[in-house]
């Protein structure tokens, strides 16, 4: 059966109300990877991975 993702999953920083942490999300609908409970939208925010950042000239 083929795959229907396009790439990888897009990766999303998240605060754990319940780990109290900051995790990274992948899943849809989130849950956090250390507890599993739900993450909310408004808790979430877009990850940059630290080669991808762009230096200044």
């Amino acid at each position: 059966m083929p795959n229907d993702v396009a790439g990888p999953p897009e990766m999303r920083e998240a605060d754990c109300p319940y780990c109290e942490r900051a995790v990274l999300v992948y899943e849809d609908p989130p849950r956090c990877p250390l507890c599993a409970c739900p993450i909310d939208g408004d808790r979430m925010r877009p990850f940059v991975w630290p080669d991808e950042e762009t230096s200044p000239p």
